[in-house]
């Protein structure tokens, strides 16, 4: 069964004839005929009454004609979705990303490029590092934005996310008015110093900090809600937490002898893929070009 028996069949049941099916067609009669012919050998009957001076389907016709229908209506899509795909302006997109990931300029990227591009589906699964990995190996995703550096040979970086780590507390805490303060009232006034590993590099200098040794470490996204309660003092992301600092709700701390730190990210690929598709090249145009939106954030590219 082929994709011309079922459009021959269904111009047929259209048009009531054989000839005015073969005209609309653009083919023989004869050859008409022969597509209907094998059609009804592979389901194993009778489309048509034969005899009589109208055409009619038979109930094996009957029977078959939505399933022929359907079948000629997704073989049209998916010839319109592949074209589409090639242009850039449709296909699928499958893409994994740590849940710290998945806000911001992430989301904003995915709301332009549904924007732009309706027609390019989009799939989004979190997990951590290695869970990325795993989706990759098994396709489930074609590309990754997880913590940078990596060390895994088999994949290659198409951009490299830099973003500034602020520390911050609720405005009501005792430290958010003192001007610059001492890398002690810090450890010593947290209540507590709310631990984010952001990196081996921003954990251990978080660790060096806590003189009194004292851990209390939680997810960003906890860390979050525990500031806007009034509890503790953390370091998050500076495009986390830059609307709550310009609407006063949370406010950035000024420690003498902080070092400046940074979370960075990549969006990777297995080198092994060789080409990357029209509609991934979209989106990370569109994702690229919403990271340097955010004026704080330092965006390297590669090549691909």
């Amino acid at each position: 069964m082929d994709t011309n028996q079922l459009l021959a069949f269904e111009h047929v049941v259209r048009h009531g004839s054989f000839s005015k099916a073969a005209r609309m067609m653009d083919i023989s009669q004869p050859t008409i005929s022969i597509r209907i012919k094998n059609l009804e050998e592979e389901v194993g009957g009778e489309l048509f009454k034969r005899g009589g001076n109208k055409l009619e389907l038979s109930e094996l016709g009957r029977t078959f004609l939505p399933f022929a229908q359907q079948a000629i209506e997704t073989i049209n899509k998916g010839i319109e979705q592949a074209k589409l795909a090639k242009e850039g302006r449709g296909g699928k997109i499958a893409i994994g990303t740590l849940p710290t990931l998945a806000a911001h300029y992430f989301s904003s990227a995915l709301a332009t490029l549904h924007k732009t591009h309706p027609h390019i589906g989009i799939v989004v699964h979190t997990g951590h590092n290695q869970e990325l990995l795993e989706m990759l190996y098994e396709g489930y995703v074609k590309l990754c934005i997880m913590t940078y550096p990596f060390f895994n040979t088999e994949l290659k970086s198409l951009l490299h996310i830099r973003e500034p780590l602020v520390l911050v507390t609720h405005p009501d805490h005792s430290l958010a008015h003192k001007g610059e303060i001492e890398l002690s009232d810090l450890s010593e006034m947290a209540d507590p110093y709310l631990l984010v590993d952001w990196s081996v590099e921003t954990k251990r200098v978080q660790r060096d900090m806590l003189s009194n040794g004292n851990d209390f470490e939680v997810p960003p996204q906890t860390a979050y809600d525990l500031l806007k309660s009034g509890m503790g003092v953390a370091l998050l992301t500076e495009t986390m937490v830059s609307h709550e600092i310009k609407q006063g709700t949370l406010v950035s701390l000024s420690v003498k002898g902080f070092p400046k730190l940074y979370r960075e990210s990549a969006l990777v690929q297995l080198k092994k893929e060789k080409e990357i598709s029209s509609s991934l090249r979209t989106f990370i145009k569109v994702f690229s070009d919403q990271i340097e939106k955010e004026k704080s954030c330092e965006l390297k590219s590669f090549t691909f």
